[in-house]
């Protein structure tokens, strides 16, 4: 059987093909779909077949950290700020949903139908089983000469109408300011920003700053690792928080707060994988994440990966 490939970039039609995920470690510029996960070099990449395609399921169930253990590696998290340069680590756990396995077309079906401007995608095979998401935050965009990312960071409920707080403005102003100088430092030119402006993506908002640059045909790859993954997804400085994370989480990443979508000649089209979730048989598993400054507080934090986890909570409750 054939693997599955569904997805929407905003304003476009939904794309499905079916064919073959592989597994690329030769590290040149692919074309067509791709994912990659959270730290490793690791691409897969979609080739177009023919025949019928099947999702597909893992049956190893990832570590569901309770709400116990999450506060105390929050506390844990914090305390090393106190003795380490860190400004910022992101923190995430996973949340199990009793699901209908079977629902999972219809549950991709209606996320493209309530987030018009989230990048909405269903990929399943026999590699990685069925992952589902609609994420908010692209990573590179490219057109012609130009190339354009956007620092996403800072997270409330989409009614809350109170002025940000500055823990918000400063971990926004972390991402925007790693960005920028990863840019110039690798001599991309004409780095420009707009914003922070306030962004609502279903029940959650956020802080976003675009930035655009000149991309006069370089490697989309490099330009890729270059950026990814930002303080947004990981933290600053990057790998010192990268090795908290690794040392702290007891589940792996795998594709959430990797990269997602479309790169080519002519096109790259590529969106951090956030507000996704892996499906299984009879249940889904949410990959949420939260991200911890000095003035963090690991009560609030975890309400945030709750508020995040409403994003397809709300969707899988109505199927």
């Amino acid at each position: 059987m054939a693997d599955i490939l569904k997805y929407r970039i905003p304003g476009e039609s939904i794309v499905e093909k079916i064919g073959t995920f592989s597994i690329d470690f030769e590290k040149k510029e692919p074309n067509g779909f791709v994912v990659g996960d959270f730290i490793s070099d690791a691409l897969y990449i979609f080739q177009e077949g023919i025949g019928e395609g099947e999702l597909s399921f893992l049956s190893e169930e990832p570590y569901i950290i309770s709400k116990e253990e999450y506060l105390k590696d929050a506390d844990t998290v914090l305390a090393t700020f106190d003795s380490t340069e860190l400004q910022k680590v992101v923190l995430s756990r996973i949340k199990k949903v009793h699901f209908d396995e079977a629902k999972s077309v219809m549950f991709f079906n209606e996320l493209v139908k309530t987030y018009p401007n989230a990048f909405v995608y269903l990929i399943s095979s026999r590699l990685f089983g069925t992952w589902i998401g609609a994420t908010p935050e692209i990573l590179l965009v490219t057109a012609l000469h130009s190339g354009f990312t956007m620092s996403l960071a800072g997270t409330k409920k989409a009614d809350d109408t109170s002025e940000w707080e500055s823990k918000e403005k400063e971990e926004q102003q972390f991402v925007t300011d790693f960005i920028q100088n990863r840019l110039i430092k690798n001599r991309y030119e004409n780095v420009e920003l707009s914003g922070p402006f306030e962004v609502v993506a279903g029940p959650v908002k956020h802080l976003r700053t675009d930035i655009s640059f000149d991309f006069d045909g370089e490697n989309a790859l490099k330009t890729i690792r270059t950026l990814h993954p930002t303080p947004a997804v990981s933290g600053l400085p990057q790998k010192d928080a990268i090795s908290l994370i690794l040392e702290t989480e007891k589940h792996e990443r795998l594709f959430y707060s990797g990269f997602i979508g479309i790169m080519g000649q002519h096109k790259n089209q590529l969106y951090v994988n956030l507000r996704c979730c892996q499906i299984q048989k009879g249940a889904a598993y949410l990959y949420l994440g939260g991200g911890y400054t000095k003035d963090s507080i690991p009560e609030l934090e975890w309400q945030e990966t709750e508020n995040k986890s409403k994003t397809l909570l709300n969707i899988l409750q109505k199927l």
